[in-house]
């Protein structure tokens, strides 16, 4: 998967926000996810975890006599509301009852879902200090020999794992770190989300997660410097259910000089939607992109997000609707797949918690609705 570069995340955020991260906000839980970047084989895979699904979990007291692994399990449970939408696409595994006979080192895997798009591991790292938490806080204007960086760069810390020693992705979030921290059992509640093209049907890889340090708009694995290992945990694609809706007439959109497109259809699962679509500007925005010098690494920057905001113009319109009468926004996207044929799909993600999938009667887009059979 090809899209945004990491400067777009994060060259456009205002060192004032980085500075806040380190403080709780339990309201960021409703707050409009960021986009997904993925980037090249032999490059790590970002994913900007969605607030709602990381959830703001935060500080809690232990629940006397069981395991914070449990705690964790049981919150994911009920703030992605599971039972309520009955959602047969979350899989729970086994995890220790009691906090005398958790695990104070490596990765425990709680549970995970396939939402279409991506095979998403929620997992509790063990043993993560304080002093951890400050290294992943941390941000700075210059690169290894501190020189300073381009306009917004910045050298940070990230947790990401990888499957294979080429492919990279995210496992945390520097802008909502504390969100799953618990200093007392120091243990960093978290999310990865891998493309389920990276994962075929009943493989079984290894997840090792890894702490590094990174300079934000050069991400190839080759880069980062390794501050720690923090263990692994075997995993494998889950199932998923979709409902599939190909609008009857295309939803078009304008994007000025930049050219036209259109929105085909809709994945629909029970944790958000992939748009499918086409525009005039996949073939510039889906390929390698190797910049001889700022001024090219901008002009790209520059089509790049002209096309996302024209998107996101007609994706914030959203919302699926429930034969009770009631709807749901479907929020902002986080990624784009690969294309095929021209088409790409739009990965999006529910502001917060599920739905339930089978009384979606109707979707809306751009002013238009489509029933859903």
């Amino acid at each position: 998967m090809k899209r945004e570069t990491i400067t777009l995340m994060l060259n456009s955020v205002d060192d004032e926000y980085i500075s806040e991260s380190a403080v709780f906000r339990p309201a960021s839980i409703q707050e409009s996810p960021e986009r997904i970047v993925h980037m090249k084989k032999k490059r790590i895979i970002t994913f900007a975890l969605a607030a709602a699904l990381i959830l703001a979990l935060g500080t809690v007291a232990y629940a006397i006599g069981v395991s914070i692994h449990r705690q964790r399990q049981e919150e994911l449970r009920e703030q992605l509301q599971i039972d309520e939408n009955q959602v047969t696409d979350y899989v729970e595994y086994p995890v220790a009852e009691e906090p005398e006979k958790a695990p104070v080192e490596g990765v425990t895997l709680l549970s995970a879902m396939n939402d279409g798009e991506f095979q998403r591991f929620w997992v509790v790292i063990n043993g993560v200090t304080p002093e951890m938490i400050a290294r992943l806080e941390s941000s700075e204007q210059v690169d290894w020999e501190g020189q300073p960086l381009p306009a917004n760069g910045h050298r940070y810390c990230i947790i990401y794992a990888t499957m294979d020693g080429e492919s990279y992705f995210d496992a945390m979030s520097h802008f909502h770190v504390r969100d799953g921290y618990d200093p007392e059992s120091q243990t960093l509640t978290t999310e990865c989300a891998i493309p389920l093209h990276e994962l075929e049907q009943g493989q079984k890889v290894t997840l090792r997660f890894v702490m590094a340090d990174c300079i934000d708009y050069e991400m190839d694995h080759s880069e980062a410097e390794l501050v720690c290992e923090l263990g692994s945990v075997e995993v494998e694609r889950t199932g998923q259910a979709i409902r599939t809706v190909w609008f009857p007439e295309p939803v078009s959109f304008e994007n000025g000089t930049y050219g036209k497109g259109e929105f085909l259809g809709a994945e629909i699962s029970a944790s958000g939607v992939n748009w499918i679509l086409r525009h005039d500007g996949v073939s510039q925005m889906y390929r390698s992109h190797e910049f001889a010098d700022d001024a090219e690494r901008l002009a790209y920057l520059e089509l790049e997000q002209s096309w996302l905001a024209a998107i996101e113009e007609v994706e914030r319109t959203a919302a699926v609707n429930f034969s009770d009468g009631t709807s749901r926004e479907v929020g902002l996207p986080l990624s784009s797949s690969k294309p095929e044929g021209g088409i790409v799909k739009d990965s999006c993600l529910f502001g917060s918690g599920t739905i339930n999938l089978d009384q979606v009667v109707s979707i809306t887009i751009g002013g238009k609705t489509f029933p859903v059979e």
